[in-house]
């Protein structure tokens, strides 16, 4: 069992630059005035790229338990100020596990099961 730590401070990451992303558009553009804006993202990407090679055995590893927790984690930590770019977000990230899921069935190994929750 690989667990999931590398895999979820990847997700911190692309959290945290989608909601910097999400803070610097609000007035429309993204200009030098909004690089403070990254600098939580930036904080993520050492631990998130660090052993990122580790992520594939997780995510082939991944239990229903961790699958749940892995979507929680999304759901709690992921706030952005637009509702809409948040349920795409949350949406396409629901849409990458399920592609998972059917690769993985095409295989012919055998995928965790996708939460009773979803995301969004």
């Amino acid at each position: 069992m690989e667990g999931i730590k590398e895999t979820k401070e990847l997700l911190a990451f692309i959290i945290r630059l989608g909601e910097a992303v999400d803070k610097s558009l609000e007035d429309g553009e993204i200009g030098f005035m909004d690089m403070s804006n990254l600098v939580s993202a930036m904080l993520a990407a050492s631990s998130a790229f660090g052993d990122i090679n580790k992520v594939p055995a997780e995510i082939k590893d991944l239990t229903k338990e961790e699958s749940e927790e892995l979507y929680a984690y999304i759901r709690d930590e992921l706030n952005l100020k637009s509702d809409k770019i948040e349920d795409i977000v949350e949406g396409s990230l629901e849409v990458g596990m399920k592609i998972y899921h059917l690769i993985m069935m095409i295989k012919g190994s055998p995928a965790p099961e996708a939460p009773a929750e979803p995301v969004a």
